[in-house]
């Protein structure tokens, strides 16, 4: 073989690496040797491996190029002579005004794109699809990426004008060739009002200075970005930051933001209520220990309802919550006994608004217990619908949540720092966070709360914890001091809680009920409860209700309620108008888990049985004389002369009026605080 046997002409080249007439010329310009007869040819050993071995493949065979890339065969003129079927998908490009090299160069990869469509790529001599896709994409200056989008794009429409359009670039705002840092630096100085000329030659000093820095590698080069790269990056700027240059106003009016006003809002209208953990140990004397036996050591909870409008802390409470001091266990009679407390004291407010935690669920205002007919007749349901019905307020008290989600948009929660301040330093302070809790005495305070229960302490030292009724006594300073305090706050003018709250309340009081409507208002419903044989009612905590007027409706279900502090009697609701609501005293039932009082029930009862058998005695009869002496008639005992022979009962001991079991009598230990013989009566 001559000399031009090792060597190809450009095109020939282009068609062997799979690229197009102009890639290759742009690629082996500077490789290609003029041959005598005036060609460009490349040398064989120019060829990446994969083109040697089909030049080599196409010598030994007699072709022009492997079956892999027969379809685009250029001539020596460079054009492509396209196989028959890719003459439609030419006319398709023309009547759309693509043609010349754009249409070429689409037909061009949807002809090398065939393997990977038809899925005959192995029998093309490729061993997996990932090989073609790399080639095509080294070849035709593209991702594999892309390929793929373009090849779910012709699947879905068949149609070669997807190959012909321009790949997209990224969009505007999303790339940017600058270093995250200097965009930072760049933001920055422009909210701070820099025009674009001088935040350029801020960036160019900030750059130079950067890359003359004695910690900076000489083999590292920081590259100064030109002036319309700076003014684009400038340009990209959402809304909001071209709003925040102008100023706070401006930003706030981009964000849609409406300044809040409470203004329109008088004392009572809208009540919030929270609730804050206390950063201090106590211990409550009632209860000194846990069930373990061990001292125990509580952290409470501050429950309190504000007036939203001056902030102004109307009633508030203890609650001991959880054991955890993650999770928030509040009672539910915590809630409603600090609600009654608020009622008797300012009077009903119009709505209450608090968190997703407090003040809801049934008892607060939930659908109706069961389906009624009546509605006018039927009591509604909840305790605020109910309290605010007997305040009239047709809807009842409002619960609604508070206007934001974001709890540092809450200005009552700016309240809580308050809290946090007042008691530290204070027995027991264990600081706000983890950081502050190891600079702080609380954890040795209640070690040596510890020691002082069981004695270890020198003689005549105090406990190092405070109890809970000292704790409660300085939450009630800490409220004085707030209410009395000038604020800052939204609307407050300067003024303290105390002043704003009596300049906006209403020229009439508040709206209040008798103690009678508040009691029945917030007392215990329950619903559908069956009615035994005999009149009986038993709820759920085991009490025993009963009236001979329930005699009559045993086997039927009716709804019930009880005073939440009077367990002595329940009131069993009418099911329609016109029957009549019945009130059923308690049954005292006795049990054998308590043997004091079951020997109070059984003495009772030999007494009765004994003072019945008394009463009347049977007639004397005589076998012997029967027929002798008539029979004597039964004599009849006046109680009073039976009660008068008895000898005189030993008197009750005098117990202590704090129910304590200290008292024990013959060694039988702790015996109830009074003996009451009424109540175990049936």
């Amino acid at each position: 073989m001559n000399g031009s046997d090792y060597s190809v002409t450009v095109p020939e080249a282009a068609t062997l690496e799979g690229w197009t007439r102009e890639y290759g010329y742009r690629y082996f310009g500077h490789l290609a040797v003029r041959s005598p007869d005036g060609q460009l040819r490349v040398p064989i050993p120019a060829l990446s491996p994969a083109a040697k071995e089909r030049w080599l493949h196409s010598q030994l065979q007699g072709d022009t190029a492997p079956a892999s890339q027969r379809e685009p065969v250029a001539d020596s003129a460079g054009q492509f002579t396209l196989l028959p079927e890719v003459e439609a998908d030419r006319q398709k490009l023309s009547l759309l005004g693509i043609s010349g090299k754009k249409a070429d160069r689409a037909l061009n990869l949807l002809c090398n794109l065939q393997p990977l469509i038809n899925g005959d790529f192995a029998a093309r001599g490729y061993r997996h699809k990932g090989e073609l896709k790399k080639l095509i994409a080294r070849n035709f200056n593209l991702t594999t990426r892309r390929i793929e989008v373009l090849l779910t794009l012709y699947r879905e429409s068949e149609d070669p004008i997807v190959f012909a359009k321009k790949t997209p670039g990224p969009a505007k705002g999303v790339y940017s060739s600058l270093h995250p840092s200097t965009r930072t630096f760049i933001d920055t100085l422009w909210l701070k009002g820099y025009t674009k000329a001088q935040i350029y030659r801020e960036v160019k000093r900030y750059i130079t200075f950067k890359a003359e820095s004695p910690g900076c590698r000489h083999n590292f080069q920081y590259k100064i970005p030109s002036r319309p790269t700076v003014e684009r990056e400038i340009d990209r700027y959402s809304a909001l930051i071209q709003a925040g240059r102008e100023g706070q106003d401006a930003l706030k009016a981009a964000c849609g933001h409406i300044e809040r006003s409470y203004l329109d809002l008088a004392s009572l209208e809208r009540v919030e209520s929270d609730e804050v953990k206390l950063n201090l140990f106590a211990y409550d004397p009632r209860r000194p220990v846990n069930r373990k036996g061990e001292p125990w050591i509580r952290r409470y909870w501050l429950l309190t309802f504000y007036d939203a409008r001056s902030i102004y802390p109307l009633v508030w409470t203890l609650c001991e919550g959880s054991e955890h001091e993650l999770r928030r266990g509040i009672a539910l009679e915590d809630e409603i006994n600090l609600f009654v407390a608020l009622v008797r004291e300012f009077g009903v407010p119009a709505s209450i608004h608090s968190d997703r935690g407090r003040f809801r669920g049934r008892e607060w205002g939930g659908e109706p217990y069961q389906q009624r007919i009546d509605k006018e007749f039927a009591p509604v349901n909840g305790i605020f619908q109910r309290v605010g019905q007997l305040a009239g307020l047709p809807d009842g008290i409002r619960h609604d949540m508070p206007r934001v989600h974001n709890p540092r948009g809450v200005r009552l929660e700016r309240f809580h720092r308050w809290p946090a301040d007042w008691f530290r330093g204070k027995p027991g302070w264990i600081g706000a966070n983890t950081r502050e809790r190891k600079m702080t005495h609380g954890d040795q305070d209640a070690e040596k709360y510890k020691l002082w229960c069981v004695g270890k302490l020198p003689p005549g030292e105090h406990s190092p914890l405070w109890t809970r009724d000292e704790v409660f006594a300085e939450v009630g300073k800490m409220m004085e001091a707030w209410r009395d305090h000038n604020s800052e706050g939204t609307d407050m003018c300067g003024m303290t809680p105390r002043a704003v709250f009596v300049q906006c309340s209403p020229a009439s009081s508040f709206p209040r009920i008798s103690e009678e409507q508040l009691a029945f208002a917030t007392a215990q419903h329950f619903e559908n409860e069956h009615i035994e044989t005999g009149g009986i009612i038993e709820l759920r905590d085991g009490s025993r209700y009963s009236h001979p007027l329930l005699t009559g409706l045993a086997g039927q279900k009716r709804e019930v309620v009880r005073l939440r502090h009077d367990h002595s009697f329940l009131t069993v609701l009418p099911a329609q108008k016109g029957e009549q609501t019945i009130t059923a005293p308690r049954r005292v039932r006795v049990g054998a888990k308590d043997p004091e009082q079951l020997d109070s029930a059984m003495e009772l009862q030999n007494r009765v049985f004994k003072l019945a058998g008394e009463m009347t005695k049977p007639m004397e009869y005589d076998p012997g004389s029967q027929f002798v002496e008539p029979p004597k008639a039964a004599q009849v005992i006046h109680p009073s002369e039976f009660m008068a022979a008895q000898p005189a009962p030993e008197p009750a001991p005098d117990f202590p009026e704090t129910g304590s079991v200290e008292w024990q009598s013959e060694g039988k230990g702790p015996r109830p605080k009074a003996w009451d013989f009424a109540d175990l009566e049936d």
